[in-house]
């Protein structure tokens, strides 16, 4: 048998689902393959790396794009690069 407390929780979560799922929904803009590109980053050495990928976003911030995301790559154990992907 559930509590009070249990029972208003559960409704409260319920409701919080409700409401955020349409409004995340709304804000996204949909993404095509025109909107998108992704770059990749050689791996120098930790420095280096994070110096590239500062550079890169610089450079497509003054393009108008925006970063959306950004995938390590690794091979047996070590860091080879990263994609960078932008949007617009």
């Amino acid at each position: 048998m559930k509590t009070a407390f249990e029972k208003t929780l559960a409704a409260c979560v319920a409701a919080a689902v409700l409401v955020a799922a349409p409004a995340v929904a709304a804000d996204k803009k949909k993404e095509t393959a025109d909107n998108l590109v992704t770059v990749y980053v050689m791996a120098h050495g930790g420095k280096e790396m994070a110096k590239d990928i500062n550079a890169s976003h610089a450079a497509m911030e003054a393009q108008g794009w925006r970063f959306a995301d950004l995938e390590i790559h690794t091979e047996n154990g070590d860091t080879e690069g990263a994609w960078i992907t932008y949007t617009k």
